[in-house]
């Protein structure tokens, strides 16, 4: 699997790149801003891009998706739950000062259970709200992009609409923490970690 990150936007969001190392074909994962570093570090990496996905429908993980979707001709997908945050999403992000494009088409939704394949790899899909109502995590042996629920010492904010507080806590627990502790955890802002670490040293598992 190849796999890579840049940093992007205000928040500091980490959009990931995987792709396929047989095939060249890949993903992009939360473009929330800096299209043209998007766009550089995937041509850096030789893959052609097939679907642009987020883990979750905030303006910081999806502000250019519209962008990338115009340069690459691919489609965009997300959860369900989390449509209105799409089709606000200029206004919700404007209310912060901070520019992204028009909303963009969403040409699939995904639910537990699908998969996300490019090539010859496959993530499994595993719906993790609590932060979002849409938030999902992508699994594939040994790692998990967990989108915002869990940070490195830290959760996810529950003051946002369509947060919940216990939902997330349950996500959490059920979801990421049944996972081995060797598992790399791929969290939405901040540095990577492994479920072993979290268990460990998170103050907000204790």
């Amino acid at each position: 699997m190849i796999f890579d990150s840049i940093v992007v936007g205000p928040l500091e969001v980490n959009c990931l790149v995987l792709a396929c190392e047989e095939t060249r074909k890949g993903i992009v994962i939360d473009p929330g801003d800096n299209v043209g570093g998007i766009i550089d570090l995937v041509a850096k990496l030789n893959i052609v891009v097939v679907e642009i996905v987020a883990t979750h429908g905030h303006f910081d993980h999806i502000g250019r998706v519209k962008s990338l979707q115009e340069e690459w001709g691919v489609p965009f997908t997300i959860h369900r739950a989390d449509l209105f945050m799409v089709e606000g999403l200029v206004e919700i992000a404007s209310f912060l000062g901070i520019q992204t494009d028009e909303p963009p088409t969403v040409d699939r939704f995904i639910e537990e259970g699908d998969t996300l394949s490019f090539g010859n790899e496959t993530l499994d899909i595993v719906h993790t709200p609590g932060h979002a109502p849409g938030n999902v995590t992508f699994l594939w042996p040994g790692h998990a992009i967990v989108g915002d629920v869990i940070f490195a010492g830290s959760i996810g904010r529950t003051d946002l609409e369509g947060s919940d507080p216990d939902t997330l806590m349950r996500s959490i627990r059920e979801k990421v923490m049944a996972l081995p502790d060797d598992t790399r955890l791929y969290p939405g802002h901040g540095p990577f970690t492994t479920v072993g670490q979290e268990r460990e040293t998170n103050p907000f598992l204790r």
